[in-house]
C-alpha cells in the first residue's frame, strides 16, 4: 500500500516537471512578434502589389512600369502611415549607389533607385533603416 502510494506521487511528480520543461521549450521556440514597422511594411507591399496587379508586363517598359508604380504606392502608404526616407540612410545609400554604378557599369542613378527599392522592403535591420518616423 505504501508503495503504491510513492509511485503514485513519483509518478505525478514526473509528469508535472515534464509538463513544466515542455511548456518552457514550446515559449522559448516561439519566434518574436514583428514590430510595428514590419506589419506596416507588409500591409503597404500588399496594398502596393493590389494596385500593380493589373498593369501588362510583357514588355521589359512594362515591367519597370510596374515595378515603378508598386515602389510609389509603398512609399505614400508609409507616409500615409507616418513614415518617411531617413536621410541617413540617403546618404549612406548615395555612397553605395556609385560603388555599384561602378562594378555594375550602370549609372548612378539606376543603382540608387535598385537600393532604395530593396531598403523599402527591408523592417527593423542593425544598420540604417530606410524608413523613419519623425517625433
Amino acid at each position: 500500500m505504501r508503495l503504491v502510494h510513492i509511485g503514485s506521487v513519483l509518478g505525478v511528480l514526473l509528469l508535472t516537471g515534464v509538463g513544466m520543461l515542455y511548456w518552457q521549450n514550446l515559449s522559448e521556440d516561439a519566434p518574436a512578434a514583428p514590430g510595428t514597422l514590419v506589419k506596416t511594411i507588409n500591409q503597404c507591399d500588399l496594398i502596393a502589389g493590389k494596385a500593380a496587379a493589373a498593369l501588362p508586363e510583357s514588355l521589359p517598359f512594362q515591367q519597370q512600369e510596374k515595378i515603378a508604380r508598386q515602389s510609389h504606392v509603398l512609399e505614400r502608404c508609409m507616409q500615409d502611415r507616418g513614415y518617411r526616407e531617413n536621410p541617413a540612410w540617403k546618404a549612406q545609400a548615395s555612397t553605395q549607389a556609385r560603388q555599384v554604378a561602378l562594378a555594375r557599369h550602370i549609372s548612378e542613378g539606376e543603382a540608387y533607385e535598385a537600393l532604395r527599392r530593396q531598403a523599402m522592403l527591408k523592417g527593423e535591420t542593425s544598420g540604417i533603416s530606410y524608413w523613419q518616423r519623425p517625433r
